[in-house]
C-alpha cells in the first residue's frame, strides 16, 4: 500500500514527465522544428505556386497562358538567363583568378587582395550601381574627365554591377576549396615535369569541382533575385524580379507575379538538382591526414601576369566604387559640386531607417541562430526518417530567389491564422529562415568533427539529455551559432529582395531606403546611408568579436 501511495506522488509523475521529455527530446525538437520549416518556408512558395493557378473563378491556367504569349514576357525571362549566366561565367573566372592569388600567389599580395575580394560583403548589392552612375553616368566623372559618351545604363552596367556585388561569394567558395587541397599533389606533378598550365588543367580546377559549382549555383541565384542594379541600370531592359515588384506594386496583380515567381524559381531549382547529380558519387578529398607542408612554388609569369590582367580592374573598380560612395556621402553632388556639407549625414529619414534596420538584422540574427543551431544538432543526431527532408527544406531558402520568398510571405501571412503581415515579425521570420542555411551548414560541419562518445560518456555519467545539451554540447557548437548569427545579421542588414515587399509605410529600412532614394537619383543621401551602414556593421561585427574573446568562447579556432 505504502509503494502504490508513493507511486501516485505529484513527485512520481514529474519523475516520469522528466524521464519521458529526456528520452525523447530530439523527436520533439524535431516535430517542432519540422512544424516551423513547414509553415514558414513551404507554405509560403505552396501559396506562391496556388496562387499562379487560382483566379476569381478558381482553378486557370489563363496567366501562363498570358505569359508565354505575351512577348515582354519571354524577354524579361530570357534577359534574365543572360544575365545570371553571363555574370555566373564571369564570376567563376575572376573568383578562381582571386583565389589562385590568395593561396599560391606572393605572399605580399595575398591579403590585400582578399581584403579587395570581400570588400562589397559589407555593402548592399545595388551600391555598385549608385557609384557606376556616378562614374559613368550622363554626367559621370569619368565620361566628364575623359570625354566619353559611354552609357551605364545598358547590359554592360547591369553586368558590371552584379559582378562587383557578388565577387565575395565567388571568390569564398572557391578560395576554401583551393585551401584544402593537399599542397604535394600539384608539387608531385611538377617534379615528374608537368607545366603550371597542365597542373592547374588536370588537378587544381578538377579538385576544385566543389567549390566552383556551389560558386556558379550561388551566384546565379543571387544575380537573378537581386534587382536593385537591373532595377537602376537596365533602363529599358526588362527583368523578372523587377518585373514581378512592380506587378505586386504598381499593378496589384498577385496571380501574374506569382506565375513570374514561379518561373524565376525553376531555374534556380533546376542548376540546384544537376548540382546535387554532378558531385554525386564522386570523390574530391585529397586531406586525409596531415597535410605535407611544401615550399610555396612561385607562379610562373605567364600565369601571374594572366592573372593580374583579370584582377587588375576588378580591384580598381571596387576601390573606386567605394571611393565613390563614401565622398559622395560628404558633398552636395559628387563629381559636379564638391562642396563639403553634413546634410546628407544627418539626414534623420536615414537614421530612423539604419535604426530599424539594425533592431531587426539583431533579432533576425538571434533567432536565425538559434534554430539552425538546433536544427543542425536535429538532423545530425536524430534517429527518425525524415531527417534529409529537414536538412533540404532548411537549405530550400538560400537555394530559391529571395523576390519568391518575398512574394510568398505576402499571400501567406496577410490574413488569419497567419496574420503577421505590417508588423516586424514577417520581416523578422522571412529573414531568419531565409538564410537558416549557414547556421545549418555549420552547425552540421561542428558536429562532423564531435565524437558522439563525449556525449555518451556523460550520459553514463549520470547526466541526463538536457544537462548535456546545455552543458556540453551548446559550448563546443558555439562557433556556428555565431556563423549563423554573423550571417543573418549582415545579410538582413544588406537584403532588398524579399524585404521590400514585406515593409510597411512609416517603417523604413536601410536597404530599401537606399534603393528608392538611388531611384529618386539622390545619390548624396543613398551614398551617406551606405556609408552608415558599413560604420554600423563593422562596429557590431568587432564588438561580437570583442564580445567572444572576453568571455573566453571564439567563433574560430586558427
Amino acid at each position: 500500500m505504502a509503494e502504490a501511495a508513493i507511486g501516485n506522488t505529484p513527485w512520481s509523475m514529474w519523475y516520469k514527465i522528466r524521464i519521458f521529455i529526456n528520452t525523447h527530446l530530439v523527436n520533439i525538437f524535431a516535430g517542432g522544428l519540422f512544424v516551423l520549416l513547414a509553415i514558414f518556408l513551404v507554405f509560403p512558395l505552396v501559396m506562391v505556386f496556388l496562387k499562379s493557378f487560382w483566379g476569381d473563378d478558381g482553378f486557370t491556367t489563363t496567366f501562363y497562358q498570358e505569359f508565354f504569349t505575351y512577348n515582354y514576357y519571354y524577354w524579361s525571362f530570357l534577359n534574365t538567363m543572360i544575365l545570371g549566366l553571363s555574370t555566373m561565367f564571369i564570376l567563376v573566372v575572376v573568383g578562381f583568378c582571386f583565389a589562385y592569388m590568395t593561396t599560391r600567389g606572393p605572399m605580399w599580395l595575398r591579403t590585400p587582395l582578399k581584403i579587395c575580394a570581400l570588400m562589397p560583403l559589407c555593402a548592399p548589392p545595388y551600391i555598385f550601381s549608385i557609384s557606376l552612375i556616378t562614374l559613368f553616368g550622363r554626367n559621370g566623372m569619368i565620361n566628364n574627365f575623359f570625354g566619353l559618351d559611354f552609357n551605364i545604363y545598358s547590359w554592360t552596367g547591369v553586368i558590371a554591377a552584379q559582378a562587383l556585388a557578388f565577387l565575395p561569394l565567388s571568390f569564398m567558395m572557391i578560395e576554401n576549396v583551393l585551401n584544402s587541397q593537399n599542397p604535394s599533389l600539384e608539387e608531385s606533378a611538377s617534379d615528374m615535369g608537368a607545366s603550371e598550365m597542365q597542373i592547374i588543367r588536370s588537378i587544381t580546377i578538377p579538385l576544385a569541382s566543389p567549390g566552383i559549382l556551389k560558386a556558379a549555383l550561388l551566384v546565379f541565384v543571387m544575380t537573378i533575385a537581386e534587382f536593385g542594379n537591373p532595377a537602376i541600370l537596365g533602363g529599358r531592359i526588362p527583368f523578372l524580379a523587377p518585373d514581378t515588384y512592380l506587378m505586386i506594386t504598381g499593378e496589384g496583380d498577385f496571380n501574374m507575379a506569382s506565375v513570374l515567381s514561379v518561373v524565376l524559381m525553376v531555374p534556380c531549382l533546376i542548376i540546384f538538382v544537376l548540382h546535387n547529380y554532378i558531385l554525386k558519387g564522386k570523390g574530391y578529398t585529397t586531406i586525409v591526414g596531415k597535410p605535407t607542408a611544401v615550399d610555396p612554388k612561385e607562379i610562373t609569369p605567364v600565369i601571374k601576369t594572366f592573372l593580374l590582367a583579370v584582377i587588375t580592374p576588378v580591384v580598381i573598380m571596387v576601390v573606386l566604387c567605394f571611393a565613390v560612395i563614401f565622398i559622395g556621402a560628404f558633398v552636395k553632388i559628387v563629381g559636379v559640386d564638391n562642396t563639403f556639407v553634413w546634410d546628407h549625414m544627418l539626414n534623420m529619414q536615414s537614421n530612423e531607417a539604419i535604426y530599424n534596420s539594425v533592431k531587426l538584422s539583431l533579432m533576425a540574427g538571434l533567432f536565425g541562430a538559434i534554430v539552425g543551431t538546433l536544427l543542425a544538432y536535429v538532423i545530425m543526431r536524430g534517429k527518425f526518417k525524415g531527417r534529409h527532408v529537414m536538412e533540404m527544406m532548411a537549405l530550400s531558402g538560400f537555394a530559391l530567389p529571395g523576390t519568391v520568398i518575398g512574394v510568398g510571405y505576402i499571400m501567406a501571412f496577410n490574413k488569419p491564422p497567419f496574420l503577421l503581415a505590417g508588423t516586424i515579425w514577417i520581416l523578422i521570420l522571412n529573414c531568419a529562415f531565409r538564410f537558416l542555411a549557414v547556421g545549418v551548414e555549420a552547425g552540421i560541419s561542428k558536429l562532423h568533427q564531435i565524437s558522439i562518445e563525449i556525449e555518451e560518456a556523460s550520459a553514463d555519467l549520470g547526466a541526463d539529455f538536457i544537462t548535456v545539451f546545455i552543458k556540453v554540447i551548446l559550448p563546443i557548437m558555439f562557433s556556428a551559432f555565431v556563423a549563423g548569427f554573423i550571417y543573418t545579421f549582415m545579410t538582413t542588414m544588406m537584403s532588398l529582395s524579399s524585404v521590400i515587399f514585406l515593409v510597411t509605410p512609416g517603417f523604413d529600412l536601410a536597404a530599401v531606403y537606399i534603393y528608392l532614394t538611388a531611384q529618386l537619383g539622390e545619390l548624396g543621401l543613398a551614398s551617406a546611408a551606405t556609408v552608415k551602414m558599413i560604420f554600423i556593421v563593422l562596429v557590431c561585427l568587432a564588438s561580437l568579436k570583442l564580445l567572444a574573446k572576453k568571455t573566453g568562447l571564439k567563433s574560430e579556432k586558427k
